[in-house]
């Protein structure tokens, strides 16, 4: 929870959407939060924010929001999709890794 205390960019700033999204993968039905910074149109840079193991938290999150501020879209892959997503603690995401 210090992570999301901390964000520096607000899951509701007005300079980004944001939104969680889902998509094929090749072990099925991949989950990811997708950030783009608001009012922007034409081609942008892409960006996929990889995320550690403890998965897609807050603190990944954010980092996503940020780089869209940046000027681009930022998708942050949820790669503890095929067993569920990330969970909220963040201890089981760390050994959830070792069943990939």
């Amino acid at each position: 929870a210090n992570s999301a205390r901390a964000a520096i960019v607000a899951e509701d700033d007005s300079r980004v959407t944001g939104e969680d999204i889902s998509y094929p993968g090749s072990g099925g039905e991949m989950k990811g939060y997708l950030v783009k910074p608001a009012g922007q149109s034409g081609k942008l840079g892409t960006v996929i924010v990889v995320h550690e193991n403890r998965g897609l938290n807050p603190h990944i999150r954010d980092v996503t929001r940020r780089v869209a501020l940046e000027g681009f879209v930022a998708l942050a892959p949820d790669f503890l999709s095929p067993l569920g997503g990330t969970p909220a603690d963040e201890d089981k995401a760390r050994e959830q890794f070792s069943k990939l």
